[in-house]
């Protein structure tokens, strides 16, 4: 064969294999994965935020050290307040607004996955800006929460993810994608790990309210004798039993938070080979299916509770 028509048919070859259409499924299915796990994350965070907020409420009530001027805030400069002491399910809340963000974050990132992945048209300067919000609504989560971290170290989009991004819109080269997500992925685990050091965080606080609560009601139980010991008794195991399914519900998340850089790592394997088994990403779905059936376990014990 002519040596200069061999030349011609591999770059053909090369430009023909590069230019390949993506196969959204993937991307679309990890969106919509991503999306349905932020939706229990947020519903099991509102239920530990609720019931430590009533669990404060009971104990602060009935114990007989406590003053009115201890819920009273203080006011500061413009809007900001304070308390000297405050419950800890006002952190609980804080620490669930900033996953919240965290989480819209990454659902945006996630929505734009799919744009770049379903050939819709998108202008590199369009790109950018989504690129540019995306990386800053995550730097004022962390923001939010104190983390010591530089916005750099913290964006959705890396410089050279971006880079590669901006040449797949250009070109529409497969490659570029692929190399996209491969230079995010490090930003992906960064944010997997952000989270679920938030939900140490909210561990810890409901360990310190878990002691503070059966506190009053081991005093209870040891003041009563006999028959007078059942209504402590009985409390203690409704604590016990909320309190295990809580850390039931965090738990769970933990592990939709670990999944997730696994089930990015798959979109860039499936590019290359359509029948690539999407283990990542069901491991995701399967955790995030769990989750919810726990949230509705947790919501109903709760409820049982105040009755």
């Amino acid at each position: 064969m002519n040596k200069k028509w061999f030349i011609c048919i591999s770059v053909l070859a090369w430009a023909v294999t590069g230019c390949a259409s993506v196969d959204s499924r993937p991307f679309v299915k990890f969106n919509s994965v991503v999306k349905e796990a932020g939706a229990g994350i947020d519903s099991a965070m509102s239920v530990n935020y609720d019931w430590t907020r009533s669990g404060f409420i009971e104990s602060f009530s009935s114990d007989p050290k406590s003053t009115f001027s201890q819920l009273v805030i203080q006011v500061g400069d413009q809007y900001t307040w304070w308390m000297d002491k405050p419950p800890i399910y006002l952190d609980i809340k804080r620490t669930q607004s900033a996953l919240g963000d965290l989480n819209n974050a990454f659902t945006g990132y996630t929505n734009l996955l799919v744009k770049l992945s379903d050939g819709e048209l998108i202008k590199t300067d369009t790109f950018d800006q989504l690129a540019r919000d995306l990386n800053k609504n995550t730097s004022d989560a962390a923001r939010a929460l104190k983390v010591p971290t530089t916005p750099t170290e913290l964006s959705l989009f890396s410089t050279a993810a971006s880079e590669a991004a901006r040449l797949y819109i250009e070109n529409k080269r497969q490659g570029d994608l692929i190399d996209a997500l491969r230079k995010n992925q490090n930003n992906v685990q960064k944010y997997s790990d952000l989270c679920i050091e938030l939900i140490h965080i909210i561990r810890g606080n409901m360990k310190t309210y878990y002691v503070e609560k059966y506190e009053p009601i081991r005093k209870a139980w040891n003041a009563a004798s006999g028959e007078k010991r059942q209504k402590p008794t009985e409390a203690m195991l409704a604590l016990n039993e909320q309190f295990t399914n809580a850390l039931g519900v965090l738990q769970e998340v933990e592990v939709t938070y670990t999944a997730i850089p696994k089930a990015h790592a798959d979109l860039s394997r499936a590019i290359k080979d359509s029948k690539f088994d999407l283990e990542g990403i069901q491991q995701l779905y399967s955790s995030s299916m769990r989750l919810q059936r726990l949230y509705t376990e947790l919501k109903k014990a709760n409820l049982d509770s105040q009755k």
